[in-house]
């Protein structure tokens, strides 16, 4: 095979006189003062750090070029003469300034703390400023993806991308232009990059090695996950366990990537957006001897969150905690936890009746699918045991039916029921960029209010900025409605209707997600346009009574 001939940097093709000391500049540094980083020349840089390896001590210079005994340094602020001078003596040259960009200097620095063997979530620091300042997600991942000179190593800079971004997942997409990288962050899928055609394939048979898949099967999906460790600052050694999924489609396979770290990332049930009204009924549905406690909402919507930091709050010395899962994500202390396998016949159902054989006293069941894991939950429920589990419904109130047409008896459930929460995540306007906004008619005709209902003053938006990406929104919080199951409620759920249970709701004025969605925006937490993102028609604009 013919092997293509190196190309040339500036400086060596200055030094074989192809071209002028000015020529070989005007290459390397533009009419802005940026800076081509893929021209400069590794020996001009490691001649000058050899002469001058104390780079803490140094001003802040890259060297372009070195040619009769003179170094060109290319350098965003100006220089003291001192300055100069103690850098010609230590190099026993001349030294000439050039103005540069400091976007370049910045960029030339990231890219010398360039480690491809490693993961690390460590927010890059300015070099000029000394503080921590937000990444351009884009640049920063596409100037270490060129400092990347393997599979592996471009795997970890877009692994620890993610990281430094808050990104849950990574997707990586077979398309005609080569392998396109999203991160999903704050719930919201954004392009990062392209990876090029002839790197496409090989990076997604590296992930597949990594992951323990087969690398000759590519007509199937699979499943695998990676372990890794992390750095964040100064702490070292972290551990990340990541989920990953193929699937075959046009192009190739796609890759989904889920990052699991395993610190513990749940520091409160404060944290979880419910109010104190709220949090207040929920926590006493924990202290209850047994019961089941329900969450509903999509993928995504924070149930798994919800379930984790309630285990973790109730998991004392004094209680068996055990979990069956699809899968565990998190590894929670003082709390045994199960994994569903299909394949060797550990179902919900399976796992949920072993689990009644180890004296539990706290149970947590992942979703409840079928009538058989339904029907085990809540005669475990009513046998003195606390059962936490999700269900996919629109709202809380449509988890009752739900629960009803799987095949229940109504008495049943009306008893062993304690409450039911459903939740949505809603990202939170950015506090960095948040200015006021004055709503339209058309925003509160939208949620039903009069403007003198609607606290105007208090309404916000992000205009955008580089701590948001540009979107106004930075973190999520959840919008919760909580149905406490009261006498009235079990009573109607055993022999009432779904009418005559609507109808009660409406007369204790049950806060539904209508009323939850419009208290975070009339409070200044979210904004019209992303709650009606989130909640259902069905959700929002349900009425009771």
């Amino acid at each position: 095979m013919q092997t293509l001939p190196a190309i040339l940097t500036p400086w060596q093709r200055l030094k074989n006189r192809e071209i002028s000391y000015e020529e070989a500049l005007r290459m390397l540094v533009d009419d802005r003062g940026n800076i081509n980083l893929e021209l400069l020349d590794a020996e001009v840089h490691s001649r000058f750090f050899r002469q001058v390896p104390n780079r803490s001590a140094l001003p802040p210079v890259i060297p372009l070029l070195l040619w009769r005994g003179c170094y060109c340094l290319g350098s965003p602020v100006s220089l003291k003469e001192e300055d100069i001078q103690n850098l010609s003596d230590r190099t026993l040259t001349e030294i000439n300034i050039i103005p540069i960009s400091e976007k370049s200097y910045r960029a030339w620095h990231l890219s010398q703390t360039f480690n491809g063997n490693s993961i690390t979530s460590a927010t890059p620091i300015n070099p000029l400023t000394g503080k921590t300042e937000q990444e351009d997600i884009n640049e920063v991942t596409e100037l270490y993806l060129k400092k990347a000179n393997d599979q592996i190593s471009r795997i970890k800079t877009i692994m620890s991308g993610a990281l430094r971004n808050r990104a849950s997942d990574i997707h990586l997409e077979p398309t005609p232009e080569g392998l396109k990288v999203r991160y999903r962050i704050d719930g919201i899928l954004r392009d990062i990059t392209t990876l090029s055609p002839d790197l496409s394939r090989p990076c997604v048979v590296a992930l597949k090695v990594m992951s323990n898949m087969d690398i000759a099967e590519s007509r199937r999906p699979q499943d695998g996950r990676i372990g890794e460790n992390y750095t964040s600052g100064e702490e070292t050694d972290l551990g990340l366990d990541m989920r990953v999924s193929t699937l075959p489609c046009m192009g190739g396979e796609k890759v989904v990537i889920r990052l699991l770290p395993r610190r513990n990332p749940f520091s409160g049930m404060e944290e979880l957006g419910f109010s104190p009204n709220k949090l207040n009924i929920y926590k006493g549905w924990l202290k209850e001897p047994q019961g089941m406690v329900i969450l509903t909402g999509p993928t995504g919507s924070g149930k798994t969150s919800t379930l984790y930091n309630s285990l973790q709050a109730i998991a004392t010395e004094n209680v068996n905690v055990v979990t069956v899962e699809d899968p565990v994500e998190y590894v929670l202390p003082r709390i045994t936890q199960t994994q569903v396998n299909e394949m060797a016949g550990m179902t919900f159902a399976a796992g949920l009746r072993a689990i009644l054989r180890q004296d539990p006293d706290i149970i947590m069941v992942g979703e409840i699918r079928d009538s058989e894991t339904a029907e085990t939950a809540i005669r475990a429920a009513l046998t003195g045991h606390l059962v936490l589990t999700t269900l996919h419904t629109n709202d809380a109130v449509s988890a009752i039916p739900r629960l009803k047409d799987i095949g229940h008896d109504p008495g049943l459930v009306s008893d062993a029921l304690l409450g039911i929460v459903g939740q949505r995540l809603v990202r939170k306007i950015c506090p960095h960029c948040a200015e006021p906004y004055k709503p339209t008619d058309g925003d509160l005709k939208k949620l039903g209010l009069l403007r003198e209902e609607a606290n105007p003053k208090a309404w916000r938006c992000g205009k955008g900025c580089a701590k948001c990406f540009n979107s106004g929104y930075l973190g999520r919080e959840a919008i919760v409605e909580l149905l406490n199951i009261d006498d009235t409620v079990r009573q109607l759920i055993y022999e009432g209707t779904m009418t005559q249970l609507h109808q009660y709701l409406g007369e204790i004025k049950f806060h539904s997600f209508r009323m939850a969605a419009i208290e975070k925006v009339t409070t200044g937490v979210t904004t019209i346009q992303e709650v009606l993102r989130v909640l259902p028609h069905s959700a929002l604009y349900r009425k009771y009574g």
